[in-house]
């Protein structure tokens, strides 16, 4: 209990430094478990675990924001506990919305699946778990499928906490250059200004999904005074900025049929 508090005490230092992705290296099953429970509920960041066995992922599967990564650890003691921090490097240079973390080849220092023993069926208990591999498919080493071990999409989430880190960097941004914000509707117009800003490149970066139309999802809403709470008013808390938003979608596999006339 005691080193599982410590690390911990360790996450929370350094929780909001900027860092997106937190990969546990030497700690033991009790401590992982910790660390996903923990950035679970502070619903931000992402815990990245490897393991050559994907079995002991398992009771990790209830975290919406811990994925798994498996390859093979080969007889040299090669190749163990790198694939989680290979997809690191692969994406840390790419903006966010550009990418998700399916069919990414390319990724340094780590050894795919057998290209020769590795078949496409062994693929199946991979995906049945959410768990991130890295194999050969057509000749080239690709990672499947980006996914944490929910089934939910790692990009997704990077697009969220983007969206959350740059919404309160621009509300903070617009307090300390106005010497003061009115309560009234001219203040909340620079407020939901600020936040549209904040959606508009989201929605350029691909992290926004547009509507059939061909425009953004995203809406944003900005209550007006009268809709706010006498107490907040007093208390010069404006409560009534929100947001909602469908994320883009990628294609990760294509299918193709086909006739023959003859």
């Amino acid at each position: 209990m005691a080193n599982t508090d410590n690390v911990i005490s360790a996450l929370k230092k350094y929780f909001f430094s900027g860092a997106e992705y937190v990969i546990p290296v030497g700690l033991g099953d009790d401590e992982i478990q910790a660390m996903s429970n923990y950035i679970e509920s502070q619903g931000q960041e992402i815990l990245l675990v490897d393991s050559e066995d994907i079995s002991k992922l398992a009771p990790l599967s209830y975290n919406e924001r811990t994925a798994g990564f498996s390859v093979p650890v080969s007889d040299d003691g090669e190749n163990q506990d790198v694939l989680s921090s290979a997809y690191v490097g692969r994406v840390a240079g790419l903006t966010v919305g550009t990418f998700d973390g399916a069919n990414l080849t390319g990724l340094v220092g780590v050894q795919p699946q057998d290209q020769l023993s590795f078949q496409q069926n062994q693929l199946t208990p991979y995906e049945q778990a959410n768990v991130n591999t890295y194999y050969y498919a057509q000749g080239t080493p690709i990672l499947r499928d980006g996914k944490t071990l929910t089934g939910d999409y790692i990009d997704q989430f990077l697009g969220l906490d983007w969206i959350v880190r740059h919404s309160l960097k621009e509300l903070t941004a617009v307090m300390t250059k106005n010497d003061k914000l009115s309560f009234d509707a001219n203040g909340i117009n620079v407020l939901a200004t600020a936040l549209q800003s904040v959606f508009a490149t989201a929605y350029g970066q691909g992290i926004i999904d547009s509507d059939s139309n061909g425009k953004t999802t995203a809406v944003i809403t900005a209550l007006p005074r009268d809709d706010m709470k006498d107490v907040d008013i007093k208390a010069r808390k404006y409560k009534g900025l929100s947001w909602k938003y469908e994320p883009a979608a990628s294609i990760d596999d294509g299918y193709i049929t086909g006739v023959i006339d003859l």
